[in-house]
């Protein structure tokens, strides 16, 4: 008998062609079975960065910002939730009224105070965001590279919006419709066992969909650190040059992402609100 698998996203079941993966028939994710459950508060989390990777980090949230910062108009308040080092948070400083962050790692807590980062130390919970519903702010969430390590991300959103639908989600999650993992497959380092699935661009409509949310922008990211290798980038253009060709014309004619954005789409966003 052929075994099957419930989707962790949709929850529909799908047929096992092998012991490694199944795509989803229905979602459009990529199911990983080889997945392992992680408590996050004790295991499995970011570590805490030298000043290297800080800084790499801290520009990779930039060039976040540079997606996420038109909309701190309407929203005051900047939710991290899976912060991970904080340096969302640091730059979130630079946009909006408020900036705090939520991330269960026990071993970041001293860091946090250290570098005077307002970090809850737990899973999202929305008594430590109550002043914020009083006074009846708009908050604007951010969910980077977390959903994938959530067995069930429709009811984490789902749980973060119950108290207050005056928000908006920046969603960032790995594609396996990506050049990296096209190229490396399963040795992709983004494909191991804290990963539910990897995502598509379709994937993250559906949950929209699902939510009944309103789309206000999708679109691809890649790393500063891959943006910025020209060895690494001037194989990959030769190794790919219909694709680079495409990618000169969409950046010339819509330069809101970095060039290497567009050409590896290794990592794809969605923004989202309550209609």
């Amino acid at each position: 008998m052929m075994k099957k698998i419930n989707c962790p996203i949709c929850f529909k079941t799908n047929n096992c062609t092998d012991d490694v993966s199944v795509l989803c028939s229905n979602c459009k994710c990529l199911i990983n079975l080889k997945v392992s459950n992680y408590d996050y508060a004790n295991k499995g989390g970011q570590n805490i960065p030298d000043k290297k990777k800080h800084d790499a980090r801290l520009e990779n949230c930039k060039l976040r910002f540079n997606i996420i910062k038109k909309y701190s108009d309407k929203y005051q308040t900047f939710v991290d939730v899976g912060t991970g080092s904080g340096e969302m948070i640091i730059v979130g400083k630079k946009f909006f009224n408020h900036s705090i962050g939520f991330e269960p790692s026990k071993e970041l807590n001293d860091y946090y105070k250290e570098h005077q980062i307002e970090v809850y130390n737990s899973e999202f919970d929305y008594k430590k965001i109550q002043p914020f519903l009083k006074k009846n702010i708009n908050i604007f969430y951010s969910l980077n590279h977390v959903l994938e390590h959530n067995p069930n991300p429709i009811k984490l959103i789902s749980d973060i919006s119950f108290y207050n639908k005056k928000i908006a989600f920046y969603i960032e999650v790995p594609l396996y419709t990506g050049i990296s993992f096209k190229d490396q497959g399963f040795n992709w380092k983004l494909w191991y066992d804290q990963h539910y699935a990897l995502y598509s661009i379709d994937t993250l409509k559906y949950i929209s969909k699902e939510l009944n949310m309103q789309i206000l922008e999708h679109g691809f990211r890649t790393f500063s650190s891959d943006s910025y290798s020209f060895k690494k980038n001037l194989f990959l253009f030769i190794k790919h040059p219909i694709r680079f060709l495409n990618t000169c014309l969409l950046y010339f004619t819509n330069n809101k992402h970095t060039f290497m954005d567009i050409f590896l789409r290794d990592y794809g966003y969605i923004i989202i609100k309550y209609k």
